[in-house]
């Protein structure tokens, strides 16, 4: 009896081994993961950054010198900087009078974004009446924390509204000081083929 119970364990043991060998594929049959579905590139979106606003009331010229421009990507628990614009741009803020001036821009991977960065290097102001001087800038960095989002074949335009009245002041002394109001403005534009 013992013997009749090994033979039955034996054979559906072999029926059993049979089995799992008619259903797995033959090695034709296996094709690797990279050939059955392409790893898709990462969605790329452009970053573009304008500005625009005039300065206050008895000024001719009022141009600001930047550099550094940067933008904060949500990357892990670090983040990393992307650099905008690597050539120091500068514009006058009596030129953006209701109009926009493109600053530069950038094409990079879609994601979140968190903050904007530059320094404001030098900014020379040109009364109405009297010749240029240099204005004082208490800080140097210009920094602006508010979250975008870069999307895939979308252009985000990042237009930075300077207050011109609150960010040029004229002292007492007929002096400057430069102390920038800025808001920005977020909007989409889809990005032609």
């Amino acid at each position: 009896m013992k013997r009749a119970g090994r033979n039955v364990v034996t054979l559906m043991a072999v029926l059993l081994l049979v089995l799992i060998a008619a259903c797995a594929p033959t090695p034709e049959e296996v094709t690797p993961p990279s050939i059955l579905e392409p790893t898709p590139e990462a969605e790329r979106g452009i970053i573009e950054i304008r500005v625009t606003d005039p300065p206050p009331a008895d000024v001719e010229h009022a141009v600001v010198y930047l550099t550094n421009i940067e933008t904060h990507k949500v990357v892990g628990e670090e983040g990393e900087w992307i650099t905008i614009i690597d050539i120091p741009p500068s514009f006058d803020l009596l030129d953006v009078l209701e109009v926009e001036e493109v600053l530069g821009a950038v094409e990079t991977q879609a994601g979140s974004f968190t903050q904007i960065r530059m320094e404001v290097t030098e900014v020379v102001v040109t009364p109405v009446s009297g010749d240029p001087v240099s204005a004082t800038i208490p800080s140097g960095e210009l920094k602006i924390v508010r979250p975008f989002n870069v999307e895939g074949g979308v252009k985000t335009i990042l237009t930075l509204d300077f207050d011109g009245s609150k960010s040029l002041v004229m002292t007492g002394e007929g002096k400057f000081i430069f102390k920038p109001v800025v808001k920005l403005l977020i909007e989409k534009e889809k990005v032609e083929d």
